[in-house]
């Protein structure tokens, strides 16, 4: 995908896979909202799939981001979770916001990592079908959402 990392499409499928189930351990669902603050990696689209495969609304954030950019996007995004990495990890630390959520870090210590999460998987995982009232409101409205894009918070 990128730098040393070599996947074959199996083994990449196995590592959104188990994504997807440690985002239902973390109690993440259909519909919620995850705030990434990432370099172009292959973590990064792997995060990407995963989101997808699970029906998670995914918020992507330039890395740059400061902390009071990510308490206003995490906050507007109703987030339920954040992943970051060395170059955000000074903002996610700061941010108020972040320390309420889930926070997986990318290529750094902490209590829960992506290097974790995509090993921990047992089985390859479909894209989920969507039932009950998200299944009738995907029929009814073409307009749901998988990703949501902020170009910057306002100013003041």
């Amino acid at each position: 995908l990128r730098g040393d990392v070599r996947l074959t499409y199996a083994q990449w499928h196995q590592r959104i896979s188990a994504l997807v189930e440690a985002f239902d351990r973390l109690k993440l669902k259909s519909g919620d909202h995850l705030v990434t603050a990432l370099q172009n990696n292959w973590q990064a689209a792997t995060i990407h799939w995963a989101c997808q495969f699970a029906g998670i609304i995914i918020t992507p954030l330039n890395w740059r981001s400061t902390a009071d950019e990510l308490d206003y996007c995490l906050d507007n995004a109703g987030a339920k979770a954040l992943v970051y990495e060395a170059v955000s990890a000074d903002a996610a630390r700061a941010s108020k916001e972040a320390g309420k959520l889930a926070r997986i870090a990318v290529g750094l210590a902490s209590d829960l990592t992506f290097e974790t999460l995509a090993a921990s998987g047992s089985a390859a995982v479909a894209p989920r079908a969507p039932s009950g009232a998200i299944k009738a409101a995907i029929v009814r409205d073409p307009n749901n959402l998988f990703v949501v894009l902020i170009e910057s918070p306002p100013a003041g």
